[in-house]
């Protein structure tokens, strides 16, 4: 399309009848037909998903981070990541906050954390990383991830497939430290080696459970 070009979508003035959504089904179809190579190589592009909370938004926004990026809208999956990446980061904070009231300690209501939302994310995710409650390598991705995002939030992105798969892995390193069912494993030849400090907190002993 040159700069003379013009594009125009009038379908939603179509007629709703049988006849047009049969001709809406037949573009539809030849589009994802056209689109259909590229979309299942870049199913291979993915990292694996196993996560935990399967009473919470995360796994339908994480299906939705990757489908984004699977079906070739790049510019809203770098968007979305960032999105999913925000709401686990405040969730790790909401989830371990308590507060000391009347010598008791007690959760802050939902409207105190609610006051969260208007936080800097970037300062939350140096905060849990300090306090122990994200690691470095998941903290690291959480601020590649947050600039990543305002690039494109503010159409500075420069090459939207490769910032893509990018956010994704950046994505995956934060739900690895957070809701992942792998979280404090290390996967060694075929063998989960659990993670766990002593006492002492100096020594690492490893208890080890074979993959079915």
């Amino acid at each position: 399309m040159s700069d003379d070009d013009a594009y125009m979508d009038n379908r939603p003035r179509s007629p709703h009848t049988d006849e047009q959504r049969k001709k809406f089904r037949a573009d539809l179809t030849q589009r994802f037909m056209k689109d259909l190579p590229a979309t299942i190589e870049r199913i291979w592009e993915l990292p694996c998903l196993n996560i935990t909370s399967v009473s919470k938004p995360y796994p339908d926004l994480l299906i939705e981070a990757r489908e984004l990026f699977v079906n070739g809208y790049f510019y809203s999956c770098v968007a979305m990541c960032g999105i999913v990446g925000e709401r686990l980061i405040k969730d790790v904070l909401r989830n371990s906050v308590s507060i000391e009231k009347d010598e008791k300690n007690q959760r802050p209501s939902e409207a105190a954390f609610d006051q969260l939302e208007r936080v800097e994310v970037f300062g939350i995710v140096n905060f849990l990383n300090e306090a122990g409650l994200l690691s470095k390598d998941a903290a690291t991705a959480a601020r590649e991830l947050g600039a990543l995002r305002n690039a494109y939030a503010h159409s500075r992105g420069k090459d939207s497939e490769k910032d893509a798969i990018e956010a994704i892995k950046y994505l995956h390193a934060i739900v690895e430290d957070t809701v992942s069912i792998f979280k404090g494993f290390d996967l060694q030849h075929g063998v989960m080696i659990f993670k766990d400090m002593d006492t002492r907190g100096d020594v690492l002993r490893a208890k080890v459970t074979k993959l079915k």
